[in-house]
């Protein structure tokens, strides 16, 4: 198991510092990320220290005999940590460093005498994309592998937004014929202003599909969008991923 997260500081290169991206780990377990990451930056992670409330021990002098911890790695080196709350362990301050571009894992573990608990996606870690540098920032909604979902950036109406979908999230209608993929994944979509349609969010490279990210464009006029996504093969297995009926909705900035 593993577990993460941490506030970061993005300092700039000139006189003033700039804006930097933000990742916030909410308390009632929401996940945000207000900007792209890129290689070469830095990130600010927010991490509410009561989605770890348990392991609280106080030390006789009435500081906390407990530590909470952030831990990440990009692109699956080496695992580097730094202190959030309580006593001090790591002591590294909460910023991150993007040297190259990948996937940057983050988890979080809080420990005292005799009792540990994480904070990992279920062990899976929560996993951020960093873009080489240069690369546009382009609005992306992001549904991960363990039923999360963040946006990255604001969706404008009349601009593109990108959204991101693991199909891991819905992994049985798989069936095969002579060795090739007879399945797909859809997302289908409906802005408030009546706009609706839906898009493969797979493609196909010999015997294998496999997901891929797709740019929509919010209409003129547009102030939400609702998402869900359809899994189906020829054998007439069908699944969904709509939040219990309900759609995953966002907001959509004029």
């Amino acid at each position: 198991m593993s577990l993460l997260v941490v506030p970061l500081l993005l300092l700039g290169g000139g006189a003033a510092a700039q804006t930097p991206p933000v990742i916030t780990f909410g308390a009632n377990w929401s996940l945000a990320q207000s900007q792209t990451l890129l290689a070469g930056g830095q990130v600010q992670v927010a991490y509410d220290a009561s989605r770890l409330p348990q392991c609280r021990a106080t030390l006789p002098d009435g500081s906390p005999g407990w530590s909470l911890t952030g831990h990440y790695r990009l692109d699956g080196g080496a695992e580097s940590s730094f202190d959030v709350a309580g006593q001090p362990t790591a002591g590294a301050p909460p910023v991150l460093s993007l040297p190259a571009a990948g996937t940057l894992e983050l988890w979080f573990r809080v420990s005292s005498a005799g009792c540990e608990q994480y904070d990992s996606n279920y062990g899976s870690n929560f996993r951020f994309t960093v873009r080489p540098a240069g690369t546009a920032h382009v609005p992306t909604l992001v549904f991960q592998e363990g039923w999360v979902e963040y946006p990255v950036g604001t969706v404008k109406a009349g601009q593109t937004f990108v959204v991101d979908y693991d199909i891991d999230r819905l992994p049985e209608c798989r069936l095969l014929y002579n060795g090739a993929p007879t399945w797909e994944v859809w997302v289908h979509y409906r802005f408030d202003n009546g706009v609706t349609g839906d898009l493969s969010v797979t493609q196909v490279s010999g015997y294998s599909r496999y997901g891929v990210p797709v740019t929509l464009t919010a209409p003129a006029g547009a102030r939400s969008v609702a998402l869900w996504f359809e899994n189906w093969d020829r054998g007439y297995c069908r699944r969904w991923d709509s939040n219990y009926g309900q759609n995953y909705r966002f907001v959509v900035q004029p």
